[in-house]
């Protein structure tokens, strides 16, 4: 989980070191490191995708034609994709002439990381956060909330969406579910000093009531 809280943080899609023979040849040879990646080609006009084989991979032209369904023409591109499970995927165009391909191969180094899924789900739990700010900025509490819900089902232990829900309830003077949610907030990260200042605010009024009493 602390792991994917920071892959959220970063929002950023890892990079891959990709080396290019280049040259004009019928064949195309695909390395990965680490090998046995799945390499698949990608219908330019379809976006569909068609496994080639694994790395590392050894394919003609005419091989290629026939996976494409579609034909060939000087100057055109390639697009292959190549994938492995629990590391980046990457896409790369390879142009071609009317005598093989313009790139004879590629050594691809995979760099462990997101999926494009977990990358995609990411960016939508702070596009909820931002959604949720407004809202609640703008008095509209109960709508932020579920704006929040979005983001605490795929990153439960995220501490900006708890901050934001524990700040929400304090607005509203639910100071038992604001202190509730502060506390979580803390405990997945114990060095967020406005959040120990709430919780003391929190507690130090809840003391004064039962003084009052």
């Amino acid at each position: 989980m602390k792991s994917r809280l920071n892959q959220l943080s970063a929002l950023m899609s890892a990079l891959m070191a990709i080396g290019m023979t280049f040259g004009c040849a019928p064949v195309l040879r695909v390395k990965s490191d680490p090998p046995d990646a799945e390499v698949y080609l990608i219908n330019s006009k379809t976006a569909q995708k068609k496994l080639l084989g694994k790395s590392p991979l050894e394919i003609t032209v005419s091989e290629l034609k026939e996976k494409l369904d579609e034909p060939i023409k000087n100057g055109d591109f390639f697009e292959v994709s190549v994938e492995k499970a629990k590391y980046n995927p990457e896409k790369l165009m390879i142009p071609s002439s009317r005598t093989g391909l313009m790139v004879t191969s590629l050594d691809v180094v995979l760099k462990q990381g997101n999926t494009e899924k977990e990358i995609h789900t990411a960016k939508d739990a702070l596009d909820h956060i931002f959604l949720a700010q407004r809202l609640a900025m703008s008095g509209e509490h109960e709508r932020a909330q579920i704006e929040l819900d979005q983001v605490l089902v795929a990153f439960p232990d995220f501490p900006r969406a708890l901050t934001m829900r524990a700040s929400i309830y304090y607005i509203e003077k639910n100071y038992g579910e604001s202190l509730k949610w502060y506390e979580r907030a803390l405990a997945v990260e114990p060095n967020l000093d406005d959040v120990l200042k709430m919780i003391k605010k929190i507690k130090d009024h809840e003391f004064e009531k039962v003084g009052k009493k």
